[in-house]
């Protein structure tokens, strides 16, 4: 199995809400929000993402307090986190305007109850004008749909949605060393329910087979009625819906 990012229809959504963010017009709001369900891809897409536009990346933790997120995000600017927190966000902010770098928080759940902290966040992108990108799973959007302040400066809403067949073979083409065969693709792909994490350890398994049996390409008899792809249940799937622009 190769190891890479593959441009699936979720990685290519976040790409172009991303580039939005970056490229909008002076004067629109520049925050974004990506969440889905668990298994869909987020961080691994968010992490290369935010490597290929240099943004600063901090993934919350249960534990964060007003002071620990500015210590992390400071960290990750490469910046002494000095004083109080006033103290702290000032150099934050200069920091960020000065490099133009985009900020993406993970795992975001773990602060969205706490309005110091999203608050800072907004403040954050007001001063700076840098996009501001929050990712949580699935869900995120409605337990902040009565921040007002914060959710009318969320311009790019990426839903990461479960893959399809398509990704499917996407994935299969661009990670596998050797050939799956459409019945065998189709049959690890409805018992994924669209998560890409169980697709590629579905793949991992598969190639590892058709290596084991000294073959190119494998298909549904090869692997054996009764083999499992992986281990645990698939998640439930969720309904497909499309990248919105929040106005």
């Amino acid at each position: 199995m190769l190891s890479k990012i593959v441009p699936v229809k979720n990685v290519a959504r976040l790409n172009d809400a991303g580039e939005a963010l970056r490229r909008r017009p002076a004067g629109m709001p520049g925050m974004g929000l990506v969440h889905g369900e668990t298994g869909y891809g987020k961080t691994t897409g968010v992490t290369w993402y935010a490597n290929r536009c240099n943004a600063a990346y901090v993934r919350a933790m249960a534990t964060w307090t007003p002071s620990a997120m500015f210590k992390a995000i400071a960290r990750e600017l490469r910046i002494q986190a000095r004083g109080s927190c006033a103290m702290m966000m000032e150099d934050i902010v200069e920091a960020l305007a000065l490099s133009n770098r985009p900020l993406f928080v993970d795992e975001a759940d773990y602060l969205i109850d706490s309005k110091r902290m999203t608050e800072s966040l907004r403040d954050i992108h007001d001063m700076t004008t840098v996009p501001v990108v929050l990712v949580g799973m699935g869900g995120i959007d409605q337990r902040i749909s009565h921040r007002k302040q914060l959710t009318g400066r969320i311009s790019q809403d990426v839903r990461f949605l479960p893959a399809d067949l398509e990704d499917a073979q996407t994935l299969a083409k661009q990670l596998c060393e050797v050939e799956v065969r459409e019945d065998l693709l189709a049959q690890l792909h409805r018992q994924s329910a669209g998560s890409v994490r169980l697709l590629v350890v579905g793949l991992t398994r598969i190639e590892q087979r058709a290596r084991s049996q000294g073959k190119s390409h494998i298909n549904a008899a090869g692997w054996g009625r009764n083999d499992q792809f992986f281990t645990g249940d698939a998640p439930a799937a969720t309904p497909p819906a499309q990248l919105q622009a929040v106005k």
